[in-house]
């Protein structure tokens, strides 16, 4: 059973939610050392006192996160930045219309 777990509904192609899920499990490795492996469209990870997985869907994605006893007491601040980060991603894939370029002012010539 889980202690953290987050659900978040998306309308992304599944190759997008997959980049989506890499990206904030890869955040969050790099913070806490975390190891990350796919298997199908699950995204298993773990690290000293925390593993978990993000488990991907047409139509959701959700992150199952199991403490270790020292981390228990931290479940509210772990739950509370799982979730902001997810929803800031989901935001910004929201937002950013396929045919945007990155570039911003015009080449000239």
């Amino acid at each position: 059973m889980s202690d953290i777990r987050v659900a978040r509904r998306h309308a992304l192609p599944m190759p997008k939610a997959r980049a989506l899920a890499e990206r904030a499990i890869d955040d969050l490795a790099a913070r806490y050392g975390a190891s990350t492996e796919w298997r199908g469209d699950v995204l298993r990870f773990h690290a000293v006192g925390a593993e978990g997985q993000v488990r991907l869907s047409a139509s959701e994605i959700r992150v199952d996160v199991k403490l270790g006893l020292l981390l228990r007491p931290f479940k509210a601040m772990f739950a509370e930045r799982i979730e902001r980060h997810l929803d800031e991603l989901l935001a910004l894939r929201e937002r950013r219309p396929a045919h945007a370029s990155k570039r911003t002012t015009p080449r000239r010539t």
